[in-house]
């Protein structure tokens, strides 16, 4: 008989690190271009979120978001949808039903950030509010339904920071808040933008759009931890990162934001034609 793990749970997560560590890392040798290994890298993180996730939740790797008046973000590296709804387009996504966006950086740096960021504020800048029947309007009035905006987040298997803060630095809470406010928010609906961010090397960062939250986590390995660790420095102080536990804190993040993400059920394709496609004549019998 197997003897009782009180760290089952952390040892399941070093081993799927290391998987995805392997992963990525065969690519990297493989494809020294560094368009192809960062694509390849979407892919072996993507591959891990279909694991991860319930099947509800569709992974879709290079996509677009649209929404109803025509504005299209820019290429999401991931895009986490719907998928119980129909795929109307391919690789497209009306934004009534997308949960959440991915930025993957195999190395990130302060301009790769800048970039990260510009790519989620092209998101930001779409519709999210769906245009709904009177049918609907009455619906969400009486049961005082809400919908989420996509949540957004970054994942860097690597970054050029020596420190915590200097990482951290890179997404500072000011230009996050700065950016929220393009799309006003209507009463009764959930307006909240979420920044998640995560190094493998570094750790965790969480961004609310209400109250100015912000939430800071370092990934310090244990003591008696034997795994690879990471050299960075917080507060001035030296410290081994974990990656696995930042891949761990990620993932739970994830998973919260996910599993409170709601989408109207009031949507409805049609929005997105012209008054002339999206007309019909009702024929009586003949």
């Amino acid at each position: 008989m197997l003897s009782p793990d009180p760290n089952f749970l952390e040892h399941y997560f070093h081993s799927i690190y290391n998987k995805l560590e392997a992963d990525a890392l065969l690519f990297n040798r493989k494809l020294p271009h560094a368009g192809l290994a960062g694509s390849e890298n979407e892919k072996v993180l993507s591959s891990l979120l279909r694991d991860f996730l319930p099947i509800r939740f569709g992974i879709e790797t290079g996509g677009l978001i649209i929404d109803r008046h025509g504005r299209v973000s820019k290429q999401c590296d991931i895009v986490i949808f719907d998928a119980e709804s129909p795929k109307f387009f391919r690789k497209v996504f009306p934004i009534e039903t997308v949960y959440a966006t991915i930025e993957v950086k195999t190395t990130l740096s302060s301009q790769e950030a800048s970039i990260a960021l510009k790519n989620i504020r092209s998101i930001f800048e779409l519709d999210f509010y769906p245009e709904l029947t009177p049918y609907w309007e009455t619906k969400t009035e009486e049961n005082n339904l809400y919908h989420s905006p996509p949540a957004s987040a970054i994942f860097a298997y690597r970054t050029e920071a020596n420190s915590f803060e200097t990482f951290a630095r890179w997404f500072p809470l000011e230009e996050f808040r700065r950016d929220i406010d393009i799309i006003p928010q209507k009463p009764n609906n959930s307006g909240i933008r979420t920044l998640t961010v995560c190094a493998l090397d570094q750790g965790l960062i969480k961004m609310e759009s209400t109250n100015a939250y912000v939430e800071r986590w370092a990934a310090v390995a244990r003591e008696n931890e034997v795994n690879r660790t990471f050299d960075s420095q917080v507060r001035g102080v030296k410290v081994q990162i974990d990656p696995a536990h930042s891949l761990l804190l990620f993932l739970t993040t994830l998973w919260q934001r996910l599993s409170t993400h709601r989408l109207h059920p009031g949507f409805d394709i049609r929005t997105y034609m012209s008054l002339q496609q999206a007309s019909v004549v009702e024929v009586p019998d003949v």
